[in-house]
């Protein structure tokens, strides 16, 4: 079943996974990895994508402003693809666009469906809701859409289950170092990916372990060398682009250039509201109305509720619990108070994509029981339903759209099959 579980989830996101590069978010991303790959620097000026908007210039060069490790890891998966002679400037640019968002994105959707099917087992969900719910509720969030296209919200989402899968199996059945240096690479991982955990899973972990009774000197060295070892890699790589450890995007002076679309204002990393009204309203707007986070994935706003519920139950694995909803409200808080543009444009609040396997764990006591034994659990299965249907009509049409609870418009045919529909109408390679 688990083989049979893998291969299902690839084959339905292969079907939905995108052939063309639509958003600046993923030019830079794409044109990092050509450069590193065809040129053997970050550099993008002579990049395919060099008019992408997400990119910084220092010392006559431009970069990406994204963080360097994901580019580096992807590298490999592009340099295969590309051996055969697909190129983002020929006529193989469709196929290869379609072949690396599917290898990377598309591989972490379905890797996180598999670990989350291990989070469900290690919580007591029994077969055969456990595969069900291994699919339904990942699909059900907004790891659907980023799974479809590259980004680095989906590669956080596989590397936040990993964690969380590691950080139960250590409750639960023990600390190894072979946990411990997993966990550690994943969080380090995680943090050097996405920013958001570096000021809140990434603490709270390092505080559950060190509140631990059972943690050894070797097994303190495995954990920091796991954590250490992604964020060295991406101090390296980083101080060849903007000359420190800091990333591009959050030194706002490297934006100031002709034809940029950022200021101090609209770039990440400052606090944007000087009340706590202002705040709150931007909040709502993220996660209820306008982008609808929980709106259109109203499972995950479920899982928060379970996790405020159900805390009694969570008695088995306290330290994990906190790890989980201490993460998850204060990334969400770093989120909201540090943007002011809702994540651009792109489907939901983006910046929280990441979050959704935490607050799905949250549904593990409502999970782990029979709807027949508790009402509440009755309630999962079709707020999952609704939440996978939303998600497959308006978030995957298009991913890189201001979908908004205002403007919710289904796609055409050929925005959900887009492989399939070039196929048909012969459009796959470009003239």
């Amino acid at each position: 079943m688990f083989r049979a579980l893998f291969v299902g989830s690839l084959l339905a996101i292969a079907l939905l996974t995108k052939t063309t590069p639509e958003s600046a978010h993923e030019y830079s991303r794409l044109g990092t990895v050509e450069s590193l790959v065809e040129r053997q620097t970050f550099q993008l000026d002579d990049s395919t994508f060099i008019d992408t908007l997400d990119k910084i210039y220092r010392n006559g060069h431009y970069y990406s402003h994204q963080p360097p490790l994901l580019a580096l890891i992807e590298a490999p998966v592009y340099w295969a693809l590309h051996v055969p002679g697909l190129r983002f400037n020929n006529r193989g640019r469709l196929v290869l666009t379609y072949l690396f968002s599917l290898l990377t994105n598309g591989l972490a959707l379905a890797f996180t469906i598999l670990m989350f099917r291990q989070i469900l087992l290690l919580g007591g969900v029994a077969p055969p809701a456990r595969d069900v719910y291994a699919v339904l509720l990942p699909l059900g969030t907004w790891l659907l859409p980023y799974g479809l296209v590259a980004n680095n919200h989906g590669i956080s989402g596989l590397l936040l289950t990993v964690t969380i899968y590691l950080l139960l199996k250590m409750e639960w059945q023990g600390l190894t170092t072979a946990r411990l240096s997993g966990a550690g690479l994943a969080i380090g991982a995680l943090s050097a990916i996405e920013w958001l955990p570096l000021v809140s899973f990434m603490p709270l972990a390092i505080v559950h372990f060190l509140r631990r009774g059972d943690l050894t000197r070797r097994g303190s060295l495995a954990l920091t060398a796991g954590i250490l070892a992604p964020l060295v890699i991406h101090g390296v790589a980083n101080v060849r682009i903007t000359g420190d450890l800091i990333p591009a995007g959050f030194h706002h002076e490297y934006f100031n250039y002709p034809g940029s679309a950022f200021d101090d204002r609209s770039l990440t990393g400052t606090i944007k509201y000087d009340s706590v009204g202002a705040a709150a309203g931007y909040a709502w707007a993220s996660l209820v109305t306008g982008k609808g986070y929980f709106a259109f994935a109203p499972i995950l706003a479920l899982g928060v509720i379970a996790g405020v519920l159900e805390w009694r139950w969570w008695a088995r694995a306290r330290g994990v619990y906190l790890v989980l909803i201490g993460g998850t409200l204060l990334s969400l808080a770093a989120s909201i108070i540090t943007t002011n543009n809702f994540g651009g444009g792109a489907v939901g609040f983006r910046h929280a994509t990441y979050l959704a396997p935490a607050m799905l764990t949250l549904l593990l006591p409502w999970l782990a029981t029979p709807p027949a034994a508790r009402p509440r659990a009755m309630v999962v299965p079709a707020i999952a339903a609704l939440s996978v249907m939303l998600m497959i009509v308006f978030a995957s049409a298009r991913p890189w759209s201001p979908l908004t609870l205002e403007r919710m418009a289904a796609g055409a045919w050929s925005d959900y099959v887009p492989l399939a529909s070039r196929l048909v109408t012969g459009q796959l390679l470009n003239p």
